[in-house]
């Protein structure tokens, strides 16, 4: 991204940790090109100051984060508590639903990491770095 940035002019920007999430759970069939693509495509769009959110991935990256939604409509169905949104901002609501699916994720597999994030749609990495983010103990 620092790359990008310099080379478009761009200063302080930054991506949202729910964006770099997203980026981290999209399978890349184009690999590292097509990361860099899209990095370069974002940055390119950005203005300074800015933090990028998933509103500013390609079409075909988004789609990932409607599974959000999809997994706590199950969560809900499979007798979860009802979360209180209306006292949250919707990054606090993102960390509270992924806590809540990275701890019954690691009580449907025993606490293994690998099938954990499987089962999660991420990668182990990706999850190793959740549990870091949100001080989370495998």
């Amino acid at each position: 991204m620092k790359i990008y940035a310099a080379k478009f002019g761009r200063r302080n920007v930054e991506f949202a940790p729910q964006t770099l999430d997203l980026l981290m759970a999209f399978d890349w069939q184009g690999n590292v090109r097509q990361l860099c693509n899209e990095i370069q495509r974002i940055v390119a769009r950005a203005e300074d100051d800015s933090i990028i959110t998933p509103e500013n991935l390609s079409p075909e990256i988004r789609p990932v984060s409607a599974q959000f939604q999809t997994v706590q409509n199950k969560l809900l169905a499979h007798g979860g508590a009802e979360l209180s949104w209306a006292n949250m901002t919707l990054p606090e609501a993102v960390e509270n639903l992924e806590r809540r699916m990275i701890n019954e994720g690691f009580s449907r597999t025993n606490h293994n990491v690998t099938c954990t994030a499987q089962n999660l749609g991420i990668t182990r990495r990706g999850l190793q770095l959740k549990l870091n983010r949100y001080d989370l103990r495998d």
